[in-house]
């Protein structure tokens, strides 16, 4: 059980610390904030740990635009220690954490579109969903 949780804790740290440095943070930020709080026995606690995710956004967002290992390492660390911590005193977060990892790994990276093989003359357009019907003037 120790082995799986060990595990778990790795895949959340690595998921948390991603998100953390990506555009989705804000969408997450509420589950992860309520993932953290459980582990908080007092209110002072949850709020300490609240703030110290907040410094480390900062820092997850600083190292995404200077891409040094060591800082995203370190992080990873930090929430390896803090997910394995809440996950022994209270397994049934393993549940919450599960599917925090399924929607943090299934999100997209980012879409790199390119238009060769010619001039074009007319209007391109790219997008993921385009629904109706569209009309250029």
């Amino acid at each position: 059980m120790e082995a799986e949780l060990a595990t778990l804790a790795t895949s959340g740290a690595t998921t948390v610390v991603a998100l953390m440095a990506s555009d989705a943070w804000n969408a997450v930020r509420p589950r992860i904030v309520a993932l953290v709080r459980r582990g908080s026995a007092t209110q002072e606690e949850a709020d300490r740990a609240e703030s110290e995710m907040d410094s480390e956004r900062l820092e997850a967002t600083a190292v995404r635009d200077s891409d040094d290992p060591t800082v995203v390492a370190d992080l990873e660390a930090v929430w390896r220690v803090r997910l394995r911590q809440l996950l022994r005193e209270d397994p049934s977060a393993s549940v919450a954490l599960r599917e925090l990892i399924a929607e943090g790994t299934a999100a997209p990276g980012p879409v790199h579109n390119s238009i060769s093989g010619g001039e074009f003359r007319q209007a391109v357009i790219q997008a993921g969903n385009i629904h109706g019907d569209i009309h250029l003037g």
